[in-house]
């Protein structure tokens, strides 16, 4: 997080710059002028990407292999409204067997197998605790086929076991 707060610090330094050059040399070639509004738009783009990362909306990026499952909310594709709906999760990495500081949210494309997985592994941290998952993919999709077979198709594949309990150690 303190990279993305740097970097928009030093974006918004950028536009602060930008806007007093063009007050203060206000003769300089259109060209210029122009290069350097499209950088400015640039970084107001870039702006806008690491305030909502920066924030804690859902990641887009594929979730770690190894994680510890906390919640999931799902959204159900809608016809009617032409939304492909979409599986939000609460996880929390487990890097080299060792878990991240704080959960993350992943944002998911809608998968009819990984809903019923989710929804298993929902009810299992609901009735018994803590699941442990892992994330694979298991086929590229280029292009998403118009007709309504298209919803469901499996693109990752969820796995979740419930957490071992610890081993005790030694007297």
């Amino acid at each position: 997080m303190t990279e993305q707060l740097l970097g928009l610090t030093l974006a918004y330094v950028f536009l602060t710059a930008i806007t007093l050059l063009a007050v203060i040399n206000g003769r300089l070639p259109w060209q210029i002028k122009t290069t350097l509004v499209v950088m400015a738009l640039g970084f107001y783009w870039s702006c806008y990407v690491g305030w909502k990362e920066s924030q804690g909306w859902p990641s887009a990026t594929t979730p770690p292999q190894k994680f510890l499952f906390h919640y999931a909310v799902i959204e159900e594709p809608n016809e009617e409204r032409n939304e492909e709906g979409d599986i939000y999760l609460w996880l929390t990495n487990l890097k080299d067997n060792q878990m991240a500081e704080k959960p993350r949210a992943y944002r998911l494309p809608y998968d009819q197998a990984g809903h019923a997985t989710i929804e298993e592994a929902l009810i299992e941290v609901m009735n018994s605790g803590p699941q442990l998952g892992f994330f694979g993919k298991k086929m590229e999709i280029g292009e998403k086929p118009k007709d309504k077979s298209a919803f469901g198709q499996q693109t990752y594949e969820l796995e979740f076991t419930p957490v071992p309990d610890p081993s005790l150690p030694e007297k």
